[in-house]
């Protein structure tokens, strides 16, 4: 018999460079961390894989099944679960892949409103008498009408401000009505 040893497996103390300045200093990269680690080894999964493999990678496993399970029921368990060790886990990523693409979905439609359209909802009419819609147009008419007739009273009185107040003809006003009939030879 042999004597038992233990065996430290660790990883490697010094880190990756990442980058060599001018001057001679080595700037190193951190090791990666558990979650980084455990997204790369995710990345390797090929989740291109369609049901239709699967069923026909099970469907050979239960052909092999059948064949050994004269040898026992242990062997054909032992297989099918060192044949996907992360299929549990490739599972677990492909739904939670689904629930953000529908998370990005709802966002999406709750962000930008064009996506979102409401039908109408068809409305009786609120039921209106004659007698109200005469006096709101009366009202209208009048106090448009008001507004019209104080406009007016400022242009008579800013016109006849003008000739009234200035007797003096305007210079530019004169020499622009003599060039229009008086032409010299």
């Amino acid at each position: 018999m042999s004597v038992s040893t233990n065996i430290s497996v660790e990883a490697p103390i010094e880190s990756q460079i990442q980058e060599i300045a001018y001057d001679g200093t080595e700037i190193y990269q951190l090791p990666p961390t558990l979650s980084e680690h455990l997204a790369k080894c995710a990345a390797k999964i090929d989740f291109s894989k369609t049901a239709n493999d699967i069923d026909l990678v099970q469907q050979s496993i239960k052909k092999e099944d059948e064949k050994k399970e004269e040898e026992g029921k242990d062997s054909a368990a032992h297989f099918q679960s060192s044949l996907w060790p992360w299929d549990s886990v490739r599972n677990k990523l492909k739904e939670a892949f689904t629930e953000v693409c529908v998370l990005s979905d709802v966002l999406a439609v709750a962000k930008e409103k064009r996506f979102m359209v409401l039908d109408p909802i068809p409305q009786e009419p609120p039921e209106v008498k004659p007698m109200v819609q005469v006096y709101a147009r009366k009202k209208a008419l009048a106090s448009a009408a008001n507004i019209l007739l104080t406009g007016a009273e400022r242009l008579k009185s800013a016109n006849q401000g003008e000739q009234g107040g200035s007797r003096a003809p305007d210079f530019h006003i004169e020499l622009l009505r003599l060039r229009r009939n008086w032409r010299l030879k």
